[in-house]
């Protein structure tokens, strides 16, 4: 089972060998519902050397590259492509349908918003309006130049913290009085706003409610299951999750079971057993630092 993400540099170069060597050593893909089959135990056919590769994070680079490489080299796979518009404005979903009623890539689901959100009351960082304040996407972030960020953790697994307005408005009025985005250009900007934080004696927010963290991932796993079923909108239900981040718990396991899905992938690696929980699939993460030197000695181990 490998994983690979095709927006990483070099992905095109060590792919196309990859799929070389896995060709003349005989290896042959099969889809997940196989995979699925042969873990509950049933009776199912699969070649000498199987193979399930799978790509995560939906980037365009999935049809640009992947697809016809896939295509020329005999192989098919699995895209776990999130559904918000922060990730799909650039790759679009058009290509989505196309791939998948080939049968070379399907695409199953990722989460909506594969996002970070603020699980804690401490302020890290502020936000300056710069790219690197949203990689990845932070949910519920306030864009308003010198707005606190709180530490952060994954939108699936975490019980989100809720900030209080008053908190964020000081601080963004401090930037807006010291002269906006000319501010950050001071040495010490953001030892001015930690004492702007270090000194608000107010409540800084809340935590949401066991109740109000269900209805909200439960919600996201929906959207994203019903963005894809319309966007292909000719073949069964999507039945199989990526993790996020490759995060996990036995809530998240509870609530993808409870929106239909029937199999999960996380980013542990290993080989996959027969009787094993088909919720907790593992996946060889392929990076670049371990991709030029072959597979061989990845797959062996497993």
């Amino acid at each position: 089972m490998l994983l690979y993400h095709p927006w990483l540099e070099g992905f095109k170069e060590y792919f196309t060998a990859h799929l070389s060597w896995l060709r003349e050593n005989g290896f042959k893909s099969i889809p997940i519902e196989r995979l699925m089959q042969y873990l509950k135990g049933e009776e199912v056919l699969v070649p000498q050397k199987p193979i399930v590769i799978t790509f995560d994070d939906g980037t365009i680079e999935n049809f640009t590259i992947a697809y016809p490489l896939l295509k020329k080299n005999g192989f098919t796979g699995t895209v776990f492509a999130p559904t918000a518009h922060e990730y799909i404005k650039t790759s679009g979903t058009d290509w989505w349908k196309k791939v998948d009623s080939e049968g070379i890539l399907k695409i199953e689901g990722h989460s909506h918003t594969h996002a970070l959100t603020f699980v804690s009351d401490q302020v890290e960082d502020f936000y300056i309006g710069k790219k690197q304040n949203l990689e990845p996407y932070i949910r519920g972030i306030d864009r308003r130049l010198g707005a606190p960020i709180f530490g952060l953790g994954y939108e699936l697994v975490s019980k989100r913290f809720i900030p209080r307005k008053k908190l964020m408005d000081m601080c963004v009025d401090y930037v807006n009085g010291k002269g906006g985005g000319a501010f950050f250009e001071r040495e010490d900007w953001k030892g001015e706003l930690f004492r702007i934080v270090s000194n608000y004696e107010g409540d800084r927010g809340r935590y949401e409610t066991e109740g109000e963290k269900r209805k909200r991932i439960e919600e996201e796993l929906k959207l994203s299951k019903k963005s894809i079923e319309e966007t292909i909108g000719h073949r069964e239900k999507v039945k199989f999750f990526a993790y996020p981040f490759g995060a996990y718990d036995a809530d998240l396991m509870e609530y993808l079971k409870h929106a239909g899905y029937i199999g999960a992938f996380t980013t542990s690696p290993g080989g996959n057993r027969k009787g094993e929980d088909p919720f907790l699939i593992k996946r060889m993460m392929i990076l670049e630092e371990n991709s030029f030197g072959g597979l061989s000695d990845i797959l062996k181990e497993y």
